[in-house]
C-alpha cells in the first residue's frame, strides 16, 4: 500500500475551559458550589473567599436533626409561617431516594423475556407491599388482567406464575415472597447457589422455614430436633443462620436519605402573581482581591507578572461564570413559577404536565442545560422547599380531553386514602375505579406505583 499525504476538511467542536467550568458550575448544588469555591480560592490568591455561614452551620449540624420530615415541617411550621419574615429561608430536609419498586423496575428492564412478560413482572412488582412482599393471591391478579394477555385462561395463570419466579430471582433476595416462610426460603435458595462452607446447615435452615418456622417462634426446639431428625447443635446453628435473614428485604428503601439544604430562589405572591427572587442567604461570596489586582497593573512585564495575569483571568473566569449561574437558575425558575402558578395557590392538585423540553425552547437553551439546572436546585414556598425537577411531571388525559399531571393524580390518590374509613381502607383497585368515575382511565399497577412512591402502606397495613 502506498504511503500519501492527503488534505481533509471538517469540523470539531471543542469545549473551551471555561465553557467546561460553566457546565460543572451549573449541575453543583450549594453544598457542593462551596466546596469548590473554597478549593478554588486556595489555589487561587487572587480570590477572596468568605464560607457561607449557614452552609457551614447546616454541615454541622444536620446529623442532629435527622428526625424532621418535610410533612412535619411544613405542618408544624404553617401556623406560624406569618410571623416570621424569615422562615423561607430556613433549612429544610427533603431528598428524593430512590423506592423499592423504581429498584425493581430497573432490573426488570435488563431481563430478557418478552414485552408481555416484562409488562406482567411489572405489573406484579407494583402489588408489592412496602416490605416487599406479594399480599395479592395470583388469582385474583389473574382475574384483574387476563383480559389484556394474549392467551389462553390457563396458560396465562402459567405466564402470571412464571413472571412471579422472575421477579423472585431480583435483588433484594426474598422480593416476591407471599409470606415470611418464602421470602426467607427465597434467600436461602440465593445462598445455596454460590459455595458456602455451612451448606448442610443452610438446607436445614430451608427445611425448618418451610415447615417449622412457628416453631421456631416459640423455641420449640425439641419438635424440630425430631421432626429433622438433627441434633439441638445442629437446629441452633440452623435458626441462627435464619434470624441473619432479612425479613423485611424493602427495609433498606424505608431509610430516610436526610440532606438539608438551602434554596437557591424564594417564591413569594405579589399582587396575586406568584414570583420568584433570589435568595441572597445561598449567593456565593467570592470575589477578585482588589491589592493583587493593583499590583498586577502595576507591575512589570517579567515571568511573576505573566504567573499574576493568568491567575487573575482564571478568577475573572470563575467569578463572570458564578454570575452566569444564578443569572441561568433564576431564569429556569421564573419559568417553572409561570407556568405552575396553580401550584402555589392549590397545592399539588393544581400541578400542571410539564417537561424539560418546553422550558428549554421558552428559554432557547439545551434540554441537558435544563436538566443540570433543575437538578440539586430548590425553591422556597408557603407550601415547602421543593427541588426543581418536582415541578416536572407527565401528562395523563381524562376521557373529557383534559390533560392533568402525574403528580396532581398522586394527590387525587392521597386524598382518598387519607379520606377512607379507619377500620375499612380502600384498595388500589378501589381507588382505580373511584379515579376511573372521576374521567382519569389510571391502570391498578400505576395507582399501586404512585402509592408506594409516596410511602403510603398498602391496605392490609392501614387497617385500624
Amino acid at each position: 500500500m502506498a504511503i500519501s499525504l492527503n488534505t481533509r476538511v471538517s469540523q470539531q467542536v471543542t469545549l473551551t475551559p471555561q465553557l467546561q467550568q460553566t457546565i460543572r458550575l451549573l449541575q453543583l448544588s450549594n453544598n457542593e458550589l462551596e466546596q469548590e469555591l473554597a478549593k478554588a480560592a486556595e489555589d487561587n490568591p487572587l480570590l477572596e473567599f468568605e464560607p457561607n455561614p449557614e452552609i457551614e452551620f447546616n454541615l454541622t449540624q444536620s446529623s442532629e436533626r435527622v428526625e424532621q420530615t418535610q410533612n412535619s415541617w411544613t405542618s408544624s411550621n404553617r401556623a406560624s409561617q406569618d410571623d416570621d419574615d424569615d422562615w423561607a429561608e430556613r433549612y429544610e430536609r427533603i431528598a428524593h431516594q430512590q423506592t423499592l419498586l423504581e429498584y425493581i423496575e430497573e432490573q426488570i428492564h435488563l431481563l430478557h423475556v418478552s414485552p408481555q412478560e416484562q409488562s406482567i413482572i411489572t405489573y406484579l412488582a407494583g402489588c408489592l407491599d412496602d416490605r416487599g412482599y406479594l399480599i395479592d393471591d395470583l388469582e385474583s391478579i389473574h382475574a384483574e388482567i387476563k383480559n389484556e394477555l394474549d392467551s389462553q385462561e390457563s396458560s396465562s395463570l402459567n405466564l402470571i406464575e412464571s413472571a412471579l419466579k422472575k421477579l423472585q430471582s431480583l435483588d433484594p433476595p426474598g422480593i416476591g415472597g407471599r409470606n415470611l416462610a418464602e421470602c426467607l426460603s427465597l434467600q436461602i435458595d440465593r445462598i445455596l447457589e454460590q459455595p458456602t462452607p455451612d451448606k448442610s446447615a443452610w438446607e436445614l435452615a430451608k427445611y425448618i422455614v418451610n415447615t417449622h418456622l412457628n416453631k421456631v417462634g416459640s423455641k420449640d426446639w425439641l419438635k424440630i430436633k425430631q421432626a429433622s431428625s438433627k441434633t439441638e447443635a445442629e437446629v441452633l446453628k440452623a435458626v441462627e443462620l435464619i434470624r441473619s435473614l432479612q425479613h423485611n428485604p424493602g427495609a433498606y428503601f424505608d431509610r430516610e436519605n436526610d440532606q438539608w439544604i438551602l434554596p437557591d430562589v424564594v417564591v413569594k405572591s405579589i399582587n396575586n402573581l406568584w414570583v420568584v427572587e433570589s435568595n441572597p442567604n445561598a449567593r456565593p461570596r467570592i470575589s477578585l482581591n482588589g491589592e493583587y489586582a493593583k499590583i498586577l497593573k502595576e507591575s512589570g512585564q517579567g515571568k511573576a507578572d505573566g504567573v499574576l495575569r493568568q491567575k487573575i483571568l482564571e478568577a475573572s473566569w470563575l467569578i463572570k461564570n458564578i454570575a452566569q449561574r444564578e443569572d441561568t437558575i433564576l431564569r429556569v425558575a421564573n419559568e417553572i413559577v409561570k407556568h405552575q402558578q396553580k401550584f402555589f395557590s392549590m397545592g399539588a392538585i393544581g400541578m400542571k404536565p410539564l417537561v424539560l423540553r418546553e422550558i428549554a425552547e421558552t428559554l432557547e437553551m439545551h434540554e441537558s442545560t435544563i436538566s443540570r439546572v433543575t437538578t440539586q436546585k430548590y425553591l422556597s414556598c408557603p407550601l415547602g422547599i421543593f427541588e426543581f425537577k418536582y415541578f416536572f411531571s407527565s401528562q395523563l388525559n381524562s376521557d373529557k380531553g383534559v390533560a392533568i399531571s402525574s403528580t396532581a393524580i398522586q394527590e387525587l390518590i392521597k386524598r382518598i386514602i387519607q379520606e377512607e374509613p379507619a377500620i375499612k381502607p380502600i384498595s388500589d383497585s378501589r381507588i382505580t375505579k373511584l379515579l376511573g368515575d372521576q374521567g382519569y382511565e389510571i391502570a391498578r399497577r400505576t395507582v399501586a406505583k404512585y402509592r408506594e412512591g409516596m410511602r403510603i402502606p398498602a391496605v392490609h397495613l392501614r387497617k385500624k
